[in-house]
């Protein structure tokens, strides 16, 4: 015969199991994530100041800067990146009245590739076009990276790889 209380106490350790594997798996990807982003600027630094051209007009040169009112999400790219092209369109939903999103192309031959890409991402807002110097002050070398910028050009997050919305705009807030 069954009985209920080794059956109750069968599920409350099975309950129990799942909770712990999730929170192994939750362990692995924050460990994962920090060691993705060990080599990047520190968390606290002043994010390097830019002057960069505009991908829709390259002759126009755009300042980045770090405006009082809003945190900045400073996104890196390359346009081989398969990995940039399926989180870029996540780039679209995060709200722009609380966050200014600059996206940078870095690692590019040319203009149209990196126009053919932007349109082939799905990704609605500007780019700018970097370049190698761009990268060694960001200390990029693998993409996506991204970072979260303070109103006072101060760095709150780092990170690479692959993001959701929900997990972009987690780390903005």
């Amino acid at each position: 015969m069954n009985n209920p209380v080794s059956h109750a106490r069968s599920e409350t350790r099975a309950r129990w199991r799942s909770w712990l594997e999730a929170g192994l798996i939750l362990l692995a990807l924050l460990l994962f994530s920090l060691w993705l982003s060990r080599d990047m600027l520190s968390r606290g630094e002043h994010a390097p100041s830019e002057h960069l051209p505009l991908l829709a007009d390259p002759s126009l040169q755009v300042s980045l800067n770090w405006p009082a009112e809003q945190k900045t999400l400073v996104y890196f790219f390359a346009p081989w990146c398969s990995v940039c092209r399926v989180s870029m369109p996540s780039l679209n939903l995060l709200p722009d009245d609380q966050l200014r999103v600059v996206v940078i192309a870095l690692d590019w031959q040319t203009e149209e590739e990196v126009r053919e890409f932007v349109t082939r991402s799905g990704y609605s807002g500007d780019v700018m076009l970097g370049n190698t110097d761009v990268a060694q002050r960001w200390q990029i070398d693998a993409y996506p990276s991204y970072y979260v910028i303070a109103a006072d050009g101060r760095i709150l997050h780092r990170d690479r790889g692959l993001s959701t919305p929900p997990g972009l705009w987690l780390r903005t807030l």
